[in-house]
């Protein structure tokens, strides 16, 4: 038992720090959010209208410096990165307009 609990202890310490992206399904729809371990209380950032990008990873990183874990959450849905203007309107205003929708988003994410 203790072999075991050392081996899982060595993968989590050699985890720590490891920054990737995370897909994960909500009802059936792929989300891509982003991950960052460390030893510290785990945080959650939600992204702006223009979706999860290089600002959420770099602000990820940021508080992973401050020693938190951080788990960027996707609302928009996987590879959904919307540049034009209306489309950031419209993907922000669908949530906006229906609460109960984003409401699932995180908690999906959070689970």
């Amino acid at each position: 038992m203790k072999q075991l609990f050392a081996l899982i202890l060595m993968i989590f310490t050699a985890c720590e720090g490891m920054a990737k992206d995370h897909t994960y399904e909500i009802n059936g729809k792929e989300y891509e959010g982003f991950i960052l371990k460390s030893k510290g209380p785990l945080l959650f950032l939600i992204h702006d209208w223009d979706g999860l990008d290089g600002y959420e990873k770099k602000r990820s990183q940021m508080l992973k410096d401050l020693g938190y874990s951080v788990f960027a959450t996707d609302l928009f849905g996987k590879g959904k990165r919307p540049k034009e203007l209306s489309e950031r309107k419209r993907l922000t205003g669908d949530l906006y307009k229906d609460r109960a929708k984003m409401r699932r988003l995180l908690n999906g994410a959070f689970k």
